[in-house]
């Protein structure tokens, strides 16, 4: 089966992807037409957390994935519980004392037993990963050196201009933060 989700707005690609696996039997094999990086890598994404393997060919204006259905739950949710903070914003309130109180939360957080396994960036908060000069950077990178998984959206990336000025953590795509907001995952927001 060959599916085209070029010039498809996050999450389409990856829920198309979805779609089209379901359809499919076990040994099955698909192609899915991309021309964007992050659509590629949001696919990738969440093939591989699926065990799929995927393998992908990059041509001048497109890139195809190619993967092999196998036996897998496309519905899965992690099986334990842990913490998530979901960040909207890269302040807690407003202006300086909003920024100071950020960096302050995100250093402390550090400190304590029972860290979340993750961070989800979103809107203004992608920002704390692509700005070293951010006041919250140097924190959120610690973070991510104890071994937190650091999301930024990628649409939000896009839309502020930072794509190629990720410095912490990986690309997200909506499919993947709603599954993570929607899972087994106890939600923390800022």
């Amino acid at each position: 089966m060959k599916i085209d989700c070029r010039n498809l707005d996050c999450p389409k690609p990856v829920v198309e992807t979805k779609k089209a696996l379901e359809n499919l039997n076990n040994g099955e094999s698909l192609e899915i037409v991309l021309n964007s990086t992050i659509s590629k890598n949001n696919v990738l994404k969440f093939l591989n957390s699926l065990n799929l393997n995927p393998a992908f060919k990059e041509y001048e204006n497109e890139i195809i994935v190619y993967v092999e259905k196998k036996e897998v739950d496309l519905n899965k949710v992690n099986a334990n519980e842990y913490s998530v903070l979901f960040l909207k914003a890269d302040k807690v309130g407003f202006g300086e004392l909003g920024q100071n109180l950020f960096a302050g939360f995100l250093d402390t957080l550090k400190s304590i037993e029972n860290i979340p396994s993750k961070i989800i960036c979103v809107n203004e908060s992608v920002l704390v990963n692509t700005d070293e000069n951010h006041k919250a950077h140097i924190a959120m990178k610690e973070l991510e050196s104890l071994g937190v998984e650091i999301i930024s959206c990628g649409a939000c990336l896009e839309f502020f201009g930072k794509t190629k000025e990720l410095k912490i953590g990986s690309i997200g795509n909506a499919y993947e933060i709603v599954n993570e907001l929607f899972g087994k995952a106890k939600i923390i927001t800022l």
